[in-house]
């Protein structure tokens, strides 16, 4: 998990959600992140305008998504019963979250039900069609792994799961396939040095961080937005993204 504000920031710049968030939501009532972690998206929303608020089950992490960005409210909650009356939600965001959890519907059911008529949710859930179940593998036999349970999802039943709750798909990709790549890359990089080594110890896998020089910063989204655009490549992004609105 990322450790401070700055690094938090940081990776919105490599985010292309932010580009999904722009495109599909309008700061108008209230906006919610059901599962808002260290709370940079919270935050973001705010920047943008949006009264917006977050709601994280550790109350931990909600100290310290707080103290990362004083100006953002955050809540502790559990997304299985959101502490937020029905339908007062105008946009949500549930990003990383439903794959968590073997009831993915009872979530989205969850979430739907806060939603006013015609509010507008932006979903994420780890892409089957990619390389990212071979990366969660590697860390779960390596002993790298301390997420807990997650499973990926395909388009197909991602917007199954949306639909039954009473949602209407607008659309459903995938996305981020540059940082994918990068990963894997980078775990084979890994094994090769593990395996040249002399009488090699335990080789943690270390946080990658993207370099913070203000070009690179500029030029890697760049990069990842032209990798996203070539159709086969980036059907292998790791994330699937999925914006719905609750039907009438």
């Amino acid at each position: 998990m990322v450790k401070n504000r700055q690094q938090e920031l940081i990776s919105l710049d490599y985010d292309s959600l932010r580009r999904v968030i722009d495109k599909s939501l309008t700061p108008t009532g209230w906006s919610l992140e059901a599962g808002s972690g260290l709370g940079r998206y919270v935050h973001y929303l705010d920047t943008r305008g949006f009264a917006s608020v977050g709601v994280e089950i550790s109350s931990e992490i909600t100290r310290k998504a707080k103290r990362l960005f004083p100006a953002s409210d955050f809540i502790v909650g559990d997304v299985r019963q959101l502490p937020i009356r029905s339908d007062c939600i105008r946009n949500l965001l549930s990003l990383g979250v439903i794959e968590h959890f073997a009831d993915s519907q009872a979530l989205v059911t969850e979430s739907t039900r806060v939603l006013q008529t015609n509010g507008v949710m932006v979903t994420t859930v780890p892409n089957q069609y990619s390389f990212w179940p071979y990366i969660r593998s590697y860390l779960q036999r390596s002993g790298k792994w301390d997420i807990g349970y997650e499973r990926s999802l395909t388009k197909p039943e991602l917007r199954k799961i949306l639909e039954t709750s009473g949602l209407q798909v607008d659309s459903v990709r995938e996305t981020k396939a540059i940082s994918t790549l990068l990963q894997l890359l980078m775990l084979m990089i890994q094994k090769i040095v593990t395996v040249r080594a002399p009488n090699p110890g335990p080789s943690p896998l270390r946080d990658f961080y993207l370099p913070r020089e203000k070009t690179m910063r500029k030029v890697l989204p760049i990069i990842s937005r032209i990798i996203d655009s070539m159709p086969i490549i980036s059907r292998l992004g790791f994330l699937i993204v999925a914006v719905s609105r609750k039907s009438p």
